[in-house]
């Protein structure tokens, strides 16, 4: 759960409105951190020059600037139509820009799509810093991920941003990609661009409910779950992504850094109990091990559906605790209760699944 993060008291909060007088650009701004940080970005008096895929559209932002009271600040946005992966356009596009936000990257555990993750999340994040180079852009903020972290050192149970992540193997593709990726943000580091890496763990937030957390929170409040496994994970609200990114970026020591995001640990039990408290539903009793977990799998895949694999089983079993404190020192930012994150993004689902019908 949250625990108390003591702030030395010296830490003054840094002042994010020195970003209005910035020229800032985001990618990957329709997805749920992108599209949160585009909305916050607005409400600060900011103008965003949003970079979306050719034909992508724009409807998970739509929504979520009208869920955070930002549509009406929709005018101060730029789109700008262009594929990362290509240097030129992408040049050209963060020409005379000050600040940008890499939200951009794949998503997804599908053992099929596993050579697509890698190449795609390396070849957006290389360009994007490299553009940001060769055009002289002030500060890059990356959205990298706890996946590209180590394990916890000797005598220590949690994990921390000096955990360097010393072999890929076993490793999901997802966690190599982003490995890959944050190298890429280093490497232009090395090269004299300002950077700052944000690594989230689990993100809890509003959004596409067909995928990642979304999906998750969906299915335990539509079908709901007797079992739990024995797993346990760090969470995080997407405000506080949001807000951390936000203050990072007007902190100059914060320059050159990594800052893990993680608003505190929870077990599956004690996840899927507080969505269950959220609905009014009796908790999960029954534990289930890895035995359990490749038998299903099996199963799934015998009558031909492969949700389950084993990347998600080692996720559902692994225990992983991460320390997100080192960010709330330097900026004085406090991460949001998860039993109050879990009950918004819950009723939230509920309210859209209402909507849709």
């Amino acid at each position: 759960m949250n625990k108390t993060i003591k702030l030395p008291t010296e830490c003054v909060k840094p002042d994010v409105r020195k970003l209005t007088d910035k020229r800032i650009a985001v990618t990957g701004g329709t997805g749920m951190v992108g599209s949160h940080l585009v909305a916050e970005l607005l409400k600060l008096g900011c103008r965003v020059k949003l970079l979306v895929r050719p034909g992508g559209s724009c409807s998970q932002l739509e929504k979520c600037l009208q869920q955070q009271q930002a549509a009406q600040f929709a005018d101060q946005i730029e789109r700008c139509e262009v594929p990362l992966n290509n240097p030129l356009e992408l040049g050209e596009a963060l020409q005379n820009i000050d600040v940008v936000f890499n939200c951009a990257a794949r998503v997804s555990f599908d053992a099929e799509e596993s050579e697509q993750i890698i190449v795609s999340n390396t070849e957006i994040a290389t360009q994007v810093a490299l553009a940001c180079l060769e055009n002289h852009v002030g500060l890059l903020v990356h959205v990298s991920s706890v996946a590209t972290l180590g394990s916890p050192k000797p005598g220590c149970d949690e994990v921390t941003e000096s955990c360097e992540l010393t072999s890929l193997k076993e490793r999901s593709p997802y966690s190599v990609s982003k490995f890959f990726a944050e190298n890429a943000v280093r490497r232009a580091a090395l090269r004299g661009l300002r950077t700052v890496v944000v690594n989230p763990s689990v993100i809890l937030g509003e959004g596409d409910w067909s995928r990642g957390s979304g999906l998750l929170i969906a299915t335990l409040v539509s079908k709901g779950t007797p079992a739990y496994p024995s797993g346990v994970m760090g969470y995080v609200d997407v405000r506080d992504v949001v807000q951390a990114m936000l203050l990072l970026a007007v902190c100059d020591g914060a320059i050159g850094k990594r800052f893990i995001l993680s608003g505190g640990n929870l077990s599956y039990k004690e996840l899927f109990t507080l969505v269950a408290k959220a609905v009014g539903r009796r908790p999960p009793l029954i534990p289930v091990g890895s035995g359990a977990l490749h038998t299903f799998a099996h199963l799934q895949k015998l009558f031909g559906a492969e949700q389950l694999n084993d990347t998600l089983i080692h996720v559902a079993i692994d225990q992983v605790r991460y320390d997100g404190s080192a960010v709330c020192r330097l900026t004085g930012m406090h991460y949001t209760p998860l039993e109050e994150t879990i009950d918004r993004v819950v009723k939230q689902y509920l309210q859209d699944r209402i909507e849709k019908k």
